[in-house]
């Protein structure tokens, strides 16, 4: 079953069937994290203030690239109309970047309330990202705004699925953030191969950069959490120590004059 993805109009506002989901879908999320990040033991206000700039960040950001890659002609009718241009998420909004400009409003705020974990918060936040997304491909789907949206949104709820069964598991943190990383770029990947309008800015594709760009995060995060569990780094940092020691022997052998021998015991 398929609805329209304008809904209704009132007066000059258009309401898209589309925005209704990822509404309903944002409140969704937002009661989820901060249910859990009470459960964990992290204040109330803080946890709305961050949810409340990292979902500005994201809105500013996945509607601005929208806005410029598809040439909307508000971008010259002035401030007011460019702001209630970025508030129409249901005319489509670039998950690149809103990904990367919410990321960087989490990060930035957690980095000032040094008492918090990021990666402690974004395992928690992983999961709901996935179902989040999830939601948003279906119904995507339902009211015809990404034709196959379905494909990808069945992807993203089966990884919600494999990260809270992961999560009651795994101890080590970071862990849930970067398999979730490295599996919603593949789905990024597909789900701009599928859709028709490409998420392209300054001749560059966005999701295509970015899907491939998380799935080697998580790649190379995971492989790091893997050898620091396992003893390996200390040893990669020995091995690492000796052949700089010996590096900078060469050097200074190199730019000393011929009478002067530098011992490798100084």
């Amino acid at each position: 079953m398929q609805i329209p993805n304008l809904l209704l109009q009132i007066g000059p506002l258009p309401v898209y069937s589309f925005g209704v989901v990822l509404a309903a879908t944002f409140i969704l999320g937002v009661f989820l994290f901060w249910r859990m990040a009470m459960r964990e033991g992290f204040a109330s206000d803080p946890i709305f203030d961050l949810i409340f700039l990292s979902a500005l960040a994201a809105l500013i950001g996945g509607r601005l690239f929208f806005i410029v890659s598809t040439g909307d002609p508000l971008l010259s009718d002035g401030l007011l109309a460019f702001g209630g241009a970025i508030l129409r998420v249901g005319e489509g909004i670039f998950w690149a970047p809103a990904f990367l400009f919410g990321l960087a409003a989490f990060y930035l705020y957690i980095r000032r309330r040094r008492e918090w974990s990021f990666f402690k918060l974004s395992d928690l936040a992983a999961p709901i990202l996935a179902l989040g997304q999830g939601t948003g491909f279906l119904g995507a789907e339902i009211t015809s705004f990404l034709p196959s949206g379905a494909y990808v949104g069945a992807g993203f709820l089966g990884l919600f699925l494999v990260l809270e069964f992961a999560k009651r598991r795994v101890t080590i943190s970071g862990v849930i953030s970067f398999v979730y990383l490295l599996f919603s770029g593949f789905l990024t990947v597909l789900s701009e191969y599928l859709r028709a309008t490409k998420a392209e800015a300054f001749g560059i594709d966005l999701n295509y950069f970015l899907g491939a760009i998380l799935s080697l995060v998580g790649v190379l995060g995971l492989l790091y959490l893997f050898a620091r569990s396992r003893g390996i780094l200390p040893i990669i940092n020995r091995v690492e120590s000796q052949l700089r020691f010996k590096l900078k022997i060469r050097r200074r052998r190199k730019d000393a004059p011929s009478t002067d021998r530098v011992s490798e015991e100084d």
